[in-house]
């Protein structure tokens, strides 16, 4: 009973923020193989410090690790993936749990924009703290070299993106 009450609980998290923050032209936009061709590069309203404020906005856990994702997963917010398809964490479409993503452009998740790809973020996070044993950061990490990558020095290589300055101000509450 307790496992169908996560699931549940995870589906009505995925819709209540799929109603307030409403996704601009979901309707337009095939949920087959995409190609987006305008908007491509660095968002004008993207930051690191308006990543790390729509972060605490949704109540993402462990911010410092989503961040160190980010930053890994694009290359310090300089790759393709991130500047089509406005993702985030290299995310691919989801199967299994709600998502924000509109479609599919070379093999990843495509966005509307970088928000979407961090409200896709917290889904995905929602979703797997729900099957979690423990929660806490060790189990979190864990679950992430175990599920999320795709190669096995994943967490060193997440650790080496020089987050400390962020990180020291993410836990400090000064971000």
């Amino acid at each position: 009973m307790k496992k169908y009450f996560y699931h549940v609980l995870v589906l009505a998290i995925g819709y209540g923020v799929g109603f307030a923050y409403p996704t601009k032209g979901l309707l337009t936009a095939s949920p087959v193989e995409t190609k987006q061709s305008e908007n491509v590069g660095v968002p004008n309203d993207f930051s690191e410090k308006a990543l790390v404020a729509l972060m605490k906005e949704l109540k993402i856990k462990y911010p410092e690790i989503a961040l160190s994702q980010a930053r890994l997963e694009t290359g310090n917010f300089t790759s393709a993936i991130f500047k089509e398809n406005h993702n985030l964490f290299g995310m691919k479409m989801a199967e299994i749990r709600p998502t924000s993503a509109i479609g599919i452009n070379r093999g990843h998740a495509l966005y509307t924009d970088w928000k979407q790809s961090v409200i896709d973020y917290a889904l995905f996070q929602s979703f797997i703290i729900s099957k979690l044993k423990t929660v806490n950061k060790d189990s979190y990490r864990a679950h992430i070299q175990k599920y999320y990558s795709e190669t096995s020095d994943y967490l060193a290589r997440m650790d080496r993106v020089g987050l400390t300055d962020i990180r020291d101000d993410l836990l400090r509450g000064k971000l």
